[in-house]
């Protein structure tokens, strides 16, 4: 491991750099002409696909536990045992599940990383040097002390003050962070750097993008070195940079998926054989529940030939904002608010059963409704799911997003869609093989098959 720089050389460092921070903390979020002609990076699964569904299942369940508590703005008392705060953040980062990693470079000169994608959160962090408390990663600790761009963010900013309440404080370093959510913290300070996206050495820079420098923290990240946070508030590296969009297209073999930004993010086609498709982005409508989340508004199901009794309250937000539809890059599997999940989940027994498939327990490996397959997962005929959106928008899910073995010999069939009490979840299966793009400016997120490997 390099030799870290001393407290004392931090120290000195910040102590060079208030008057830099107060003019450029105060500034409103920045955007960037560079950013009008668009970048590309490239995405890469942390898990292999299908891989266990059964460790999918169990570490998306903490990813929502995640979800929910953020939504609703409580956070986690606060303890003082170190092993528990390993285990918090383990989970914390574990909660991907699914995830994907893209590489950051933050620094002048710049240090590259691996970080994952999360269009469910806002703050971009990494661990910084000197620090407290750190989880392994695969490159060195970033050094503010190191980088000639460095400065903090006074508490003043309007970035700090983008950070929920409950995770912000000020001390002597400036805008402080303690996010601790039920299954993981992180706390640090927001600083703001020179970054540049993907792994490309001609890759435009952006300077001035604040970001999350995390000095206390634990578990294990699974090979990355901090987190993107592609959500749709303030904070969010989209709207830092200004690119009003951007778009994905999940691989459903073992090769690198594109990202892409601002001007290369154009209207998804519908070259991989499908119509493209667009609904609308919503707010939480209730303002103190305005998480970062990319909302949708699910209006049908149909399972087979049979249309489900979905109401506008199915799957829509309550009176005190809770429930609605996220489309999600860090959970694997698509979970369904309980009385819609009921509708579906019947009308998948019943047809299935009429087809003479064999119902088995799914408590082995975390899932509700299986059946016996063949050798290679073969369950014969399995009901088309299609899920229809406001402005008209139907997804047609290919099987295997929604129905497939999730035992090593295939002998155990299953859906993939499970119930859930917090927000609805679209997961990053039922988004591969789709190009998928996250209009902000627009206000619209759109969705086509596509050929990932050759967008």
């Amino acid at each position: 491991m390099e030799k870290m720089k001393t407290s004392d050389d931090m120290a000195c460092k910040l102590a060079l750099l208030p008057i830099t921070a107060v003019l450029i903390g105060l500034l409103p979020p920045a955007t960037f002409a560079t950013s009008n002609h668009g970048f590309r990076a490239t995405l890469t699964r942390v898990h292999p696909y299908p891989g266990n569904y059964s460790a999918a299942a169990r570490r998306d369940g903490r990813r929502l536990a995640s979800l929910s508590i953020a939504d609703t703005g409580r956070a986690r008392v606060r303890t003082s045992s170190s092993s528990s705060q390993r285990g918090l953040l383990q989970a914390l980062v574990e909660n991907g599940a699914g995830a994907y990693h893209m590489t950051l470079s933050i620094g002048t000169p710049p240090l590259a990383f691996p970080a994952i994608l999360d269009t469910g959160s806002d703050l971009t962090w990494t661990q910084c040097a000197p620090c407290t408390a750190c989880f392994a990663q695969p490159t060195p600790l970033y050094d503010p002390a190191a980088s000639s761009a460095f400065s903090t963010l006074p508490c003043a900013s309007p970035l700090c003050q983008a950070l929920p309440s409950s995770f912000r404080s000020c001390n002597a370093t400036g805008c402080a962070y303690d996010y601790r959510y039920t299954v993981g913290f992180t706390a640090g300070y927001l600083a703001a750097d020179t970054l540049a996206v993907g792994d490309d050495t001609a890759a435009p820079l952006f300077p001035g993008v604040a970001f999350g420098c995390s000095t206390a923290n634990g578990g294990d990240m699974g090979g990355a070195s901090g987190i993107v946070g592609l959500g749709s508030g303030a904070l969010s590296l989209v709207s830092q940079l200004g690119v009003g969009r951007f778009s994905y297209c999940l691989r459903s073999d073992a090769g690198a998926s594109p990202i892409l930004f601002g001007a290369l993010a154009a209207n998804v086609s519908s070259r991989g054989g499908g119509g493209a498709q667009s609904t609308p982005l919503l707010q939480n409508p209730v303002p103190g529940r305005r998480a970062p989340y990319y909302y949708v508004n699910l209006t049908g199901v149909t399972v087979g030939e049979t249309e489900l009794p979905v109401t506008s309250g199915t799957f829509g937000f309550t009176a005190a904002g809770d429930g609605g539809v996220i489309v999600d890059s860090g959970t694997t599997l698509t979970y369904l608010a309980e009385a819609g999940y009921a509708m579906v989940r019947e009308a998948f027994a019943s047809q299935t059963q009429a087809a003479g498939l064999t119902t088995v327990s799914g408590e082995p490996y975390d899932f509700d409704l299986c059946f016996a397959a063949g050798a290679a997962g073969d369950v014969g005929t399995v009901p088309r799911l299609v899920l229809r959106f406001a402005g008209g928008a139907e997804y047609d899910v290919p099987r295997r997003s929604n129905f497939d073995a999730v035992d090593e010999r295939g002998s155990v069939a299953c859906l993939l869609v499970l119930p859930t009490r917090g927000v609805s979840v679209i997961g990053n299966v039922m988004q591969m093989d789709m190009h998928v793009l996250y209009d902000l400016d627009g206000g619209t997120f759109s969705f086509a098959p596509e050929d990932c490997a050759n967008l």
